[in-house]
């Protein structure tokens, strides 16, 4: 375990509506939030370019190794209505983010995110990838295709426009998914009601939080990212979540 205790700073929560592998994509070691919910991913990013005194994301590794990571923030999916496999409002994936990219680094650096389905099925990993925007403009960058969010083999405009919103990817190295395993526990009813996100949290459900990530789900950590295992709903679409 790369902590001694793991604590939250900021924490912010939404419900999960489609769980297929794309949003958050939890695959080859590095749970991602690339696409689906701009608010959080543009205010992640803005918070810890205020903290930092950057103006450019590209900055903050560079500059300063370990900043974002430091920073305590974690991300908090829970199960929506449309996930009949699970119960409602039961634990996703819980993430500690631990780098912000923009989506052009990211294209670039992740090359293992980006989708691929020719000859293969929605059982492999690679078929969610969710490196699809080979920049940061919508004009200018070329969504891949076919991907989760095209409109088959072709581009989406209203879903570039909508994920590449958000400006920013959010990664972690350090979370626990669960998928259709997902656990139910009462703190999951006082972390997010209702649509969009939320960022307001009381310090008694952080610290019921902070109990589960440092007591039942800590040998989970170095588990999930050692694993692949595919969700198992394949909705495609996230446009018009916040």
């Amino acid at each position: 375990m790369r902590d001694a205790r793991r604590r939250i700073n900021v924490l912010y929560s939404y419900v999960v509506a489609t769980d297929s592998g794309f949003a958050p994509n939890p695959f080859f070691g590095v749970c991602t939030l690339a696409c689906c919910k701009p608010a959080i991913r543009k205010a992640v990013g803005t918070r810890l370019l205020r903290l930092s005194g950057n103006v450019d994301i590209r900055d903050l590794g560079s500059a300063e190794p370990g900043f974002v990571r430091d920073q305590n923030i974690w991300v908090v999916g829970l199960s929506g209505a449309s996930l009949r496999d699970r119960p409602r409002r039961s634990v996703v994936y819980a993430m500690q983010v631990t780098d912000v990219l923009d989506f052009e680094s990211y294209f670039e650096e992740h090359p293992e995110k980006r989708p691929s389905r020719t000859g293969l099925t929605p059982a492999d990993p690679a078929w969610h990838g969710d490196a699809i925007y080979t920049g940061n403009d919508p004009a200018t960058a070329r969504q891949l295709a076919p991907c989760t969010h095209s409109a088959g083999d072709q581009e989406d405009e209203g879903n570039k426009h909508h994920d590449l919103n958000g400006r920013y990817v959010l990664l972690s190295d350090h979370f626990v998914y669960f998928g259709a395993d997902a656990p139910y526990d009462p703190v999951e009813q006082r972390l997010h009601h209702g649509r969009g996100h939320s960022s307001h949290h009381s310090p008694e459900a952080i610290a019921e939080l902070e109990a589960l990530l440092n007591g039942p789900w800590a040998e989970l950590f170095d588990h999930n990212r050692s694993r692949a295992t595919t969700p198992s709903s394949s909705a495609r679409g996230c446009r018009g979540s916040r």
